[in-house]
């Protein structure tokens, strides 16, 4: 219910359909190659082809993410980047180098880092 109550949020605030707005959703991501519609009358087709005239704004497509989002279940969880810097580095974001860090010395030469 999460999904379908986001789903009619964001089609009123752009005023298109929720079924306009699902199949631009899922046409724009990056990894889809091509999306199978339905459609029992020539108005069903001209509006899921329509679906494709509009861009979903940023804060928009990330409402519609965080609907669908489905917590991680516990031992994944631990390896999610908020997890990390709650638990094992806090204040810290995942790459950054801990305080007093220096790159490694062997045979007296300074390794480049990276």
């Amino acid at each position: 219910w999460r999904v379908i109550d986001a789903l009619d949020g964001v089609a009123t605030e752009l005023g298109r359909s929720m079924a306009q707005v699902a199949i631009n959703r899922v046409a724009t991501q990056p990894a889809v190659g091509s999306v199978i519609i339905g459609a029992s009358s020539p108005e069903q087709v001209d509006g899921n082809v329509a679906a494709l005239d509009f861009e979903i704004p940023r804060e928009l497509r990330d409402r519609l993410e965080q609907a669908g989002a489905e917590p991680l279940p516990a031992p994944y969880s631990m390896f999610t980047p908020e997890y990390q810097s709650w638990i094992v580095s806090p204040g810290l974001h995942i790459g950054d180098k801990p305080a007093g860090y220096a790159p490694p010395i062997i045979n007296g030469a300074t390794q480049p880092v990276g």
